[in-house]
């Protein structure tokens, strides 16, 4: 009896596991997506770059509303599948849900301005170069490469990734020195107040033509003036003398950074 019980249980098992005795199965694991994520994006970048290419050949628009969504479409259609898979590496899924992010980005950008529009422009601007730099964190990082027929345009869009970044280290630099600064009052005794900060240049760039708008708030934090403050020449190591004149008796100080050109 006991024996038949036995032929019984290993017969059960060669009927479940197919092999040649009892074995207990492994699981597999989670289907990370590391090792498709950069395939997917570059077949995303690829059939919008082809969308273009078709749309320039036929004498389409390849800027209207139309064609601009359907690049959006395009690239979604292949990236999209990545937004639920798992990733081994966190930060490889950080950087490609932001990229997934950048066409939902672009959806609101045509849904809230019209293409002809300056705000259109800008927007869709600062959309393209968070691409770019998310392309170029791609290749740099992760090896990302597109087919030979597409390699050109996508220098370009990696180039201007370049530049982004670049430019973003820079915004970054500038703002946060100048987030600090507190501008002095001296008061004339005829109703006028000059505001002084002198700073010093500790970002590492040469600037020129920097423009800035100090916001003059009273003491209910309402915005009563803005006044402009700026030079034409700003180096690394140096200290420039920011002033304005207003008649406003500010109760705090705002600044922010209009405009500035870099020296190469």
């Amino acid at each position: 009896m006991f024996k038949s019980k036995m032929l019984l249980v290993v017969a059960g098992c060669l009927m479940l596991t197919g092999l040649t005795g009892c074995q207990t199965q492994k699981d597999a694991g989670p289907d990370y997506a590391d090792d498709e994520a950069m395939e997917i994006i570059a077949e995303s970048v690829m059939a919008r770059a082809d969308l273009v290419d078709k749309y320039e050949e036929e004498g389409v628009d390849t800027v209207s509303m139309k064609s601009l969504q359907s690049y959006i479409d395009a690239e979604r259609e292949h990236v999209n599948k990545l937004k639920t898979r798992v990733f081994e590496d966190s930060e490889m899924q950080e950087n490609v849900l932001a990229y997934i992010n950048t066409l939902d980005d672009a959806d609101k950008a045509l849904e809230n301005n019209p293409v002809a529009s300056a705000e259109f422009h800008k927007e869709w601007n600062s959309i393209y170069d968070k691409r770019a730099m998310l392309l170029k964190e791609f290749v740099d990082e992760y090896g990302l490469k597109v087919d030979e027929k597409y390699q050109e345009a996508f220098d370009e869009i990696i180039a201007n990734g370049a530049a982004a970044t670049k430019k973003s280290q820079v915004d970054e630099a500038i703002e946060g020195l100048m987030a600090s600064v507190v501008f002095e009052k001296q008061n004339d005794g005829y109703g006028l107040i000059t505001y002084v900060a002198v700073v010093e240049n500790t970002t590492g760039v040469d600037f020129e033509n920097v423009g800035m708008t100090l916001g003059l708030y009273d003491a209910d934090g309402v915005r009563a003036e803005d006044a402009y403050v700026g030079t034409a020449s700003w180096k690394s190591g140096e200290k420039v003398r920011f002033e304005t004149i207003s008649s406003v008796d500010a109760a705090e100080t705002r600044i922010s950074i209009d405009y500035y050109d870099v020296v190469d």
